[in-house]
């Protein structure tokens, strides 16, 4: 069969995925739950991240960056884009029955996973060959005329634009146990992410304030006892003092649940789960700001004055589940 090449562009960005703090309203009912922020509001964020500054693309609602975000990876929505570090997206118009081949705007550090969603009208395809830098759309049908077919593509995985701290690398790790629904191991890589987290910061930041030894000394101690006395050397206070809400959710929901299911076989609900995910987020976020950058994505084509990706679930009568939201381009 012929191959017809379709070669993309090498334009990439970084930006953030987030989903409306109010998402679950009637508002949004059967409209976008979430978005990847367009230029026209990066600009307007900039670096306060922590101070209400986006508005909502449905509701109105305004929140800030870090909600946005902290909604994002505590849903079941939008796994995949905290699970790896790079999407990409494409539309074309394929001829039914024949190999195209799709060129990645830059290459993956391994194989992705592509998903394909037909628009308009419905074809059998799937997606082969698939390698770092490319793939091919396979399709056919049970008609002898040439037919033409628009299918919307979705690849997903890691691009090496940096190091990955290992702590991220183990929330992706948590993403996994999400997505195969094993709460309780994904309770168990949140806690370890945030220790692993706790053990980069403090072993980084205390080395102006305290000797190699003594910092040695600090990072064998409780995680309770690690963050009391590093952040007492920091910043004169507590984690505990200085984000009492964040620090408190994070003991109850993450701390405690895991060493109920490590020493007691404990089973978490997917609600405790959500509840882990938004409480180690949070409190990572808090502790060092600068940790927002690492849950970028890298993405062709952000759009300028409004997303060029939406997400979420839409629900028809109340009999039937719920369904992933169409991509918007």
């Amino acid at each position: 069969m012929p191959l017809s090449d379709k070669i993309r562009g090498n334009a990439l960005e970084k930006t953030w995925v987030v989903m409306c703090p109010r998402w679950e309203s009637a508002e949004h009912i059967n409209k976008p739950h979430g978005w990847a922020l367009f230029k026209k509001a990066l600009e307007q964020v900039g670096s306060d991240y922590f101070n209400s500054k986006m508005d909502c693309i449905v509701c109105g609602n305004k929140f800030s960056l870090q909600q946005g975000v902290s909604e994002a990876f505590a849903s079941d929505v939008a796994i995949n884009d905290f699970l790896y570090n790079a999407s990409e997206r494409g539309q074309l118009e394929i001829t039914v029955g024949k190999l195209t081949k799709i060129h990645f705007a830059k290459p993956f550090e391994s194989t992705p996973t592509v998903i394909l969603n037909p628009y308009l009208k419905h074809v059998d395809a799937v997606p082969g060959y698939i390698t770092a830098s490319d793939f091919v759309v396979f399709s056919c049908s049970n008609s002898d005329e040439e037919e033409k077919r628009n299918i919307i593509w979705h690849a997903i995985g890691n691009r090496a634009s940096e190091t990955i701290p290992i702590w991220r690398g183990l929330l992706s790790n948590a993403k996994g146990h999400q997505l195969g629904k094993n709460y309780r191991s994904e309770i168990v890589e949140l806690e370890s992410a945030f220790e692993v987290f706790i053990a980069e910061y403090l072993g980084k930041n205390l080395k102006t304030k305290l000797r190699q030894g003594t910092i040695d000394w600090l990072l064998k101690l409780s995680i309770e006892e690690q963050i009391k006395i590093g952040f007492m050397e920091l910043a004169g206070h507590t984690l505990a003092k200085l984000y009492p809400t964040e620090y408190r959710e994070w003991q109850k929901s993450v701390k405690e649940m895991r060493d109920k299911i490590v020493h007691r076989g404990f089973q978490a609900t997917p609600k405790q789960a959500k509840d882990a995910r938004k409480a180690t987020f949070d409190l990572i976020t808090r502790a060092d700001t600068s940790s927002m950058e690492h849950f970028q994505i890298q993405m062709k084509n952000i759009g300028v004055d409004g997303p060029h990706l939406t997400f979420g679930t839409a629900t028809g009568t109340e009999t039937q589940q719920a369904i992933q939201h169409g991509l918007c381009f």
